[in-house]
């Protein structure tokens, strides 16, 4: 291998004649990177605005079911109070009858 680059005078010539063949293939490979990245970029914020749509769409089923289950927690809490009301009637009701039965019978009823 030959280390003498200039013997002849024409390094200049040789490397204006060098980048003038490899400036068309580094602009037609830039543009064709840019074009390629211009896709890229416009496939991944299409998919950023789907996940995010999606994404909007499980929060407000989530809202959707924490409403809901704040109304049933509602509801049982009204139905509990209620069963509560009831049984405490039922109570009453149970030892009048018992003390009504212990009147007509006359002295307290054997249990087992």
């Amino acid at each position: 291998m030959n280390m003498r680059v200039n013997d002849d005078g024409k390094f200049f010539g040789r490397v204006v004649a060098a980048f003038a063949g490899a400036v068309p293939v580094l602009l037609f490979g830039g543009v064709l990177w840019w074009s390629d990245a211009r896709n890229a970029d416009k496939q991944s914020a299409e998919s950023i605005t789907r996940i995010e749509k999606r994404m909007d769409a499980v929060e407000e089923a989530q809202r959707k079911q924490a409403e809901q289950a704040a109304a049933d927690r509602q509801k049982l809490a009204e139905l509990n109070t209620t069963v509560q009301s009831m049984n405490k009637t039922t109570d009453r009701i149970d030892r009048r009858l018992e003390t009504l039965y212990d009147r007509l019978v006359g002295g307290p009823a054997s249990r087992p």
